[in-house]
C-alpha cells in the first residue's frame, strides 16, 4: 500500500435564527446533541458519549446494518461559553470505518451574536490518510450535519 496524506481546510458559515445560548446548548449538552448528532436515518447508531469540558471525550458510532461502524472519537481542547456576544469549541477527532483510520481533524467552532440571532462558523483542518480522500463527500456530510442542527433548533 501506498502510504500518503491529503491535507485539507473545510470552512463553512451559518446564520441560525436562535440566541448564542441556545446554539452553544445544542452542541454541549449531551441528550441535544445525542438528539441530532446522528447519522442517516437507515444506519443503526450507537449510544452517543459526550463528556463536554475540556480534556473530555465524544464518541459517535454507526452505519448500515451489517457494516463496520463508522466511528468519530473527540477531545476537547478548548470550550468558551457564550460571553458578550461569542463562544468557541475547539476540538480534535478521528473518523475511522471499522479498524481502518480515514482521517485526523482539528475543529474550530466559533459562535458570533447577529441582529437576527447567531452565525456559527466552523473550520475543520484534517488530513485524509492512504487515498481515503473523499472531499466532496465529508464537506456534504458536514453540511448535512448542520442542517440536522439547524431542524433539532427549530423544533425546540
Amino acid at each position: 500500500m501506498t502510504r500518503h496524506v491529503t491535507p485539507h481546510t473545510m470552512r463553512l458559515s451559518r446564520d441560525l435564527k436562535f440566541p448564542i445560548a441556545t446554539v452553544f446548548t445544542a452542541w454541549a449538552d449531551p441528550a441535544a446533541k445525542a438528539a441530532w448528532f446522528t447519522g442517516p436515518s437507515d444506519w443503526e447508531c450507537d449510544p452517543h458519549a459526550l463528556d463536554f469540558r475540556v480534556g473530555g471525550r465524544e464518541r459517535s458510532s454507526g452505519g448500515p446494518k451489517g457494516a463496520p461502524r463508522h466511528i468519530m472519537s473527540a477531545v476537547f481542547h478548548e470550550i468558551v461559553p457564550p460571553e458578550n456576544g461569542q463562544a468557541r469549541i475547539i476540538s480534535s477527532f478521528t473518523m475511522h470505518v471499522g479498524e481502518t483510520l480515514l482521517t485526523v481533524s482539528l475543529m474550530t467552532l466559533e459562535f458570533t451574536t447577529t441582529a437576527t440571532g447567531t452565525q456559527l462558523k466552523l473550520t475543520e483542518q484534517l488530513v485524509f490518510l492512504d487515498g481515503c480522500d473523499h472531499i466532496e463527500n465529508r464537506e456534504e456530510g458536514t453540511h448535512a450535519l448542520l442542517d440536522m442542527l439547524e431542524a433539532y433548533l427549530n423544533r425546540q
